[in-house]
């Protein structure tokens, strides 16, 4: 089953990119997530990453499926045992100022019709999240510029 949700920020591609490509800045705006184990300071395709669930203070393992800098970024989450997701992070330029981000979620395995609806809406939260963080990051740079 795959979901997807699509929102605008003012943020340009390359200022949402540095949030999406910095995983230790994840938790900034995907608020299941406490932190990430391991130091890593980009992602680059190919890269297993331990998320730390933010309640449970368990590590779920992330891979890194694609990683186009600016564009797009594919993520294979293994939540649970019989449940993994593959999370794709599309960033589109707008011809208005900022860009549309399209977050969209492939849910598999045993437990996943069990799991829509929660997926559907912590995806829903972590892109309206992410779009209203870069937003007001790129505004607060802007300023500073000025």
């Amino acid at each position: 089953m795959r979901i997807a949700h699509r929102v605008h920020t003012a943020a340009s591609p390359a200022e949402v990119w540095a949030a999406l490509s910095d995983p230790s800045a994840w938790p900034a705006f995907d608020l299941f997530l406490g932190g990430m184990r391991g130091r890593v300071t980009q992602v680059a395709a190919g890269q297993r990453l331990m998320a730390v669930v933010r309640l449970s203070m368990l590590a779920i393992p992330v891979d890194v499926v694609e990683a186009v800098p600016g564009e797009r970024l594919v993520l294979v989450v293994h939540t649970a045992p019989g449940l993994r997701e593959q999370l794709s992070f599309d960033l589109t330029p707008s011809v208005q100022r900022g860009c549309d981000i399209r977050v969209s979620v492939a849910v598999e395995g045993l437990f996943a019709p069990a799991a829509v609806l929660p997926v559907w809406l912590a995806s829903g939260l972590t892109a309206r999240v992410l779009a209203a963080r870069t937003q007001r990051q790129a505004r607060q740079a802007r300023r500073s510029a000025a």
